[in-house]
């Protein structure tokens, strides 16, 4: 049996969601996130408290074992466009200079925050 065409599978695998209209809020905290995850010159305690401001907690754990200097991007090339989106959790791609990175991003109450990054699986080699 084909799911319906609005039926887009999740990518963890878990649960089928439903695409809605997209959220330009969560596009925007996309795109703030990754302007300050993009930044490897910056000190690492100044990077990792500029990029917790948008994370969930879990991730924002994450991120503070994570070093700057690692990090491949230092710019936007293009904004947050959201890729699929459920008035819950929206999967939003930012151009960088590293390339495109998707964000997936959670509603908490009346904000979205970040909960994860990583590079799409169609751009993967």
């Amino acid at each position: 049996m084909t799911p319906p065409a609005d039926m887009l599978p999740d990518p963890d695998g878990v649960l089928p969601t439903r695409s809605t209209a997209a959220d330009p809020a969560a596009a925007a905290t996309a795109t703030r996130f990754v302007a300050r995850w993009a930044r490897p010159d910056l000190p690492a305690a100044q990077w990792r408290a500029d990029v917790r401001l948008y994370a969930v907690p879990g991730y924002a754990d994450l991120l503070d074992t994570v070093d700057p200097a690692n990090v491949p991007a230092t710019r936007i090339t293009a904004p947050g466009r959201v890729v699929t989106a459920t008035p819950e959790r929206a999967e939003v791609d930012v151009g960088t200079d590293a390339g495109v990175l998707r964000v997936v991003c959670v509603r908490d109450g009346q904000r979205w925050l970040v909960a994860t990054l990583g590079m799409p699986k169609d751009t993967r080699r």
